[in-house]
């Protein structure tokens, strides 16, 4: 698993590519697997109000995925400007989970992402 942060900007479109690689840096072949992304506050950001102990809701919000390359491992998250637009400024955690065509799940990436409001600013 990788640990990258990332730059949002609230508002803009945000689209970022990477690649699954090999403990020796060469590209994993992801054809026909699928990838699940999430951005939050916390890692478990629940929503206190509408939580039971049974049944915890959380609030976070959801990543568009695809594969981009699949024989040179290259998948794409993105948040559409309407979604950026519902962040506040500041630090949030997201992770990245391949799913791959046996349904075995493995986190492929996490990190920190900032959300500005200063895009388009020079």
């Amino acid at each position: 698993m990788y640990q990258v942060n990332i730059n949002i900007n609230a508002g803009a479109d945000f689209k970022q590519e990477f690649f699954v690689t090999g403990p020796d840096k060469s590209p994993t072949d992801i054809t026909g697997c699928k990838f699940h992304g999430r951005i939050g506050k916390h890692s478990k950001p629940l929503i206190a109000h509408l939580s039971t102990s049974e049944e915890p809701v959380y609030n976070f919000l959801k990543f568009d995925t695809a594969v981009s390359d699949g024989q040179g491992g290259g998948y794409t998250i993105s948040l559409s400007s309407e979604q950026t637009s519902t962040l506040e400024e500041g630090k949030y955690v997201y992770q990245v989970v391949l799913e791959d065509v046996n349904g075995e799940t493995n986190k492929v990436m996490s990190g920190l992402a900032f959300v500005d409001f200063s895009f388009g600013d020079n």
